[in-house]
């Protein structure tokens, strides 16, 4: 499957680490941060608790760009990319303070602070979890899949 350059560019927001998700449901109920268009930056761990799909919905809803963090938990990681919200694991990421200028080339796994000039390597984010997410999620790659398929039965292939 041929995958378009998924390039994001964002101001980062700083937010309370660690982060369950509890408290995003909460924060964002009573707009105590900034969410339109940002990344939203935690130093720990983000994502735990019960309420982790109301946090995904209330994220993508209040038009969150993606969330960088140096550990999700999983079913909070896993529901961002079934919707397309980028979960990026960047273990350095203390180093980026709020305001910053983000520039984050997922295809080549690369944070760029514009701000400070600084490269930051994103882990754990395979190659399908790349194809998903520059699909807007997992409903747009299987319908990309299905519609590959259906051309290589269409050309006899």
């Amino acid at each position: 499957m041929q995958v378009d350059r998924l390039i994001i560019t964002a101001r980062a927001q700083t937010v309370p680490s660690p982060l369950s998700s509890e408290t995003i449901v909460e924060r964002i109920a009573d707009g105590s941060w900034e969410t339109g268009g940002v990344i939203l930056l935690a130093t720990g761990k983000v994502g735990a608790g019960e309420q982790y799909i109301q946090a995904v919905e209330a994220l993508q809803r209040h038009g969150v760009a993606g969330m960088i963090a140096p550990a999700f938990a999983w079913p909070f990681f896993r529901l961002c990319l079934n919707i397309g919200l980028p979960p990026l694991t960047l273990w350095e990421a203390g180093e980026i303070r709020t305001g910053d200028r983000l520039r984050i080339d997922v295809n080549s796994r690369i944070v760029k602070s514009m701000s400070a000039g600084s490269r930051y390597p994103i882990r754990d984010l395979s190659d399908l979890y790349i194809e998903i997410l520059a699909c807007g999620g997992l409903e747009g790659y299987v319908r990309a899949r299905l519609a590959e398929q259906q051309t290589a039965i269409s050309s006899g292939g």
